[in-house]
């Protein structure tokens, strides 16, 4: 998903054809969002247009990064653009200071490997209620019993990288805790 402004620059440390997508890492809640679409996607009559019912049924998901940051439907890093402060700042909101225009939010970019993204794929191709019945958490138990190591929790990988960029934002601005919300 590319939002508008984004100017897809950053680092890329894999070789040609490791990274299957990149997207906005999403918080448990929009994963969940994102799932439950996903579902009401599938369990619709096939007889329609694909794309058509994609795009009616994801109508509800955002698309664009400040909705996704403001609903909590995505992870954040935030860094301070101007650390000035006047007499009336609200300097204890994070969310003030994103809307003064002080502090940057940009969206954590997850990137889906191929190993995992194949086996999603092949089930995808499968159809039908095979389909259906795809639990992720088998897949998961599956992918690392053949791995033979845990999979990093993406979830707490991103949620303590916004965490410690929100750190970094107080210690600029020599605040002891910032809020979230106004």
């Amino acid at each position: 998903m590319r939002f508008a402004g984004d100017s897809g620059s950053g680092t890329h440390t894999a070789r040609f054809g490791e990274i299957e997508q990149r997207g906005i890492a999403l918080t448990p809640k929009g994963f969940a969002l994102y799932d439950r679409l996903l579902s009401v996607v599938r369990d619709e009559a096939q007889d329609d247009d694909y794309a058509e019912r994609l795009a009616t049924v994801f109508a509800e998901f955002p698309d664009d990064a400040e909705s996704l940051r403001k609903q909590e439907l995505g992870y954040f890093r935030y860094s301070v653009i101007d650390a000035t402060t006047g007499k009336d700042d609200d300097r204890t909101s994070l969310e003030s200071l994103v809307k003064a225009g002080r502090v940057r939010a940009d969206p954590i970019i997850y990137e889906d490997f191929l190993p995992v993204s194949a086996a999603g794929i092949f089930q995808s191709n499968l159809g039908g209620e095979v389909q259906k019945s795809f639990h992720a958490e088998v897949a998961r138990e599956s992918f690392e019993a053949a791995l033979g190591t845990p999979v990093i929790d993406s979830f707490a990988l991103y949620k303590a990288t916004e965490q410690r960029s929100i750190g970094a934002v107080s210690r600029a601005l020599g605040l002891d805790h910032l809020h979230p919300t106004a």
